[in-house]
């Protein structure tokens, strides 16, 4: 397509250029799903931002799992060292599609917002977050659920995980843009407080279900390039493998943490 011609994958392997890459691609696939599906602006504008999205990520994920390896003895730092420049990438890209959906969500008139968004309000509306009588294990199993969807799809299709992504980014962007207009609507009192009082509690568990599914993703699709370009059982491959496994168990870890916060900490608010 005419916008992959303009940037080379290379270029966006740059957190900032990513994160620009991901505002832009949204901006475009949410005009575009308004001027074409206007009933499902919400749901399609996830489709053709994603369709945007998949050939620069497909081209990342293949010189990742090309690049040199450090092949020296098993550590954090060398993991940090082999895989933080993709990992800063999706997140820069992830940010990138999240403010574009709040920027969005906040021109749009709120009396529409039911109707051009109705998926991401319907979806925010059925996951909520915990209360005080929520079952700690079903909302960890229902996380780790997640955190294997991820996975699967990276695996199996690539970089086409990358709609698991938007979708996620596109919920979270129109819910705290929500959150910022009901701040703006407490008379008497500074927007910022009141914005952060409804925003702040729900940023720790954000922040750790996105690190844990966004790194499934990753991981996922590494390992499926890497089985395309990598001999099996080869020594670089098997490296990546490793890497893999680590990155998985410490994804179940955090999404477990995850669910501690959202059972624990929203029982107290």
């Amino acid at each position: 397509m005419v916008l992959e011609q303009i940037l080379n994958a290379r270029f966006v392997y740059k957190k900032q250029y990513a994160f620009l890459l991901g505002l832009v691609y949204t901006i475009i696939g949410i005009v575009s799903a308004r001027l074409v599906f206007a009933a499902s602006t919400g749901l399609m504008s996830v489709a053709f931002t994603s369709i945007l999205l998949i050939p620069s990520l497909a081209e990342l994920l293949r010189i990742e799992a090309g690049q040199a390896l450090h092949e020296s003895k098993f550590s954090i730092k060398r993991l940090y060292r082999d895989h933080s420049d993709i990992f800063m990438m999706y997140v820069a890209m992830f940010l990138g599609i999240f403010v574009a959906y709040s920027i969005s969500t906040l021109l749009i008139p709120e009396a529409s917002l039911s109707q051009l968004f109705s998926h991401q309000l319907k979806a925010a509306g059925l996951r909520g977050y915990a209360t005080a009588n929520a079952q700690l294990m079903s909302i960890i199993f229902n996380n780790l659920l997640i955190f294997a969807v991820a996975f699967v799809l990276s695996f199996i299709y690539g970089a086409g995980a990358v709609l698991f992504l938007v979708w996620n980014a596109s919920v979270w962007g129109v819910v705290f843009s929500l959150f910022v207009r009901k701040a703006a609507t407490f008379a008497g009192e500074d927007p910022v407080v009141a914005f952060a009082r409804e925003v702040v509690p729900f940023i720790p568990h954000m922040v750790t279900e996105g690190i844990a599914y966004i790194g499934a993703a990753i991981i996922g699709g590494i390992v499926s390039k890497a089985m395309l370009q990598q001999k099996m059982f080869s020594r670089k491959f098997n490296l990546i493998v490793k890497d893999a496994l680590f990155f998985l168990v410490f994804g179940i870890v955090v999404v477990i943490i995850a669910g501690l916060i959202e059972v624990l900490w929203f029982a107290r608010l």
